[in-house]
């Protein structure tokens, strides 16, 4: 029994040795180059008056919502047509003369 206990012991030993090899951040790795820093030289120069600018993308954003506002209501309206949302399963039951009428 003392010989298995030893042994485990020696493996626990081994292996508790190993991890500081495999886990650690003492490792030799390629030291990363991002490149060279990055300054004011690199900003967007404006070319063109801001009002002009301003005024073409909130034309464009304008016709972008107008077309999605569309979309949804139309989408929603077939979706109410089409009964997707179950609304005669979910609402109470109608009077047997109130059901089969025409309107």
């Amino acid at each position: 029994m003392n010989r298995a206990l030893f042994s485990r012991f020696m493996a626990l030993r081994r292996a508790a040795l190993m991890q500081p090899k495999r886990f650690g951040s003492g490792g030799h790795h390629e030291v990363l180059n991002p490149g060279p820093p990055v300054t004011l030289d690199y900003m967007a120069v404006p070319f063109q008056p801001y009002a002009k600018v301003h005024a073409e993308l909130q034309a464009k954003f304008n016709r972008y919502l107008f077309i999605s506002a569309t979309m949804f209501i139309v989408s929603f309206g077939l979706a109410l047509y089409t009964d997707v949302f179950a609304m005669d399963t979910l609402t109470k039951p109608r009077s047997y003369r109130n059901r089969h009428k025409s309107n």
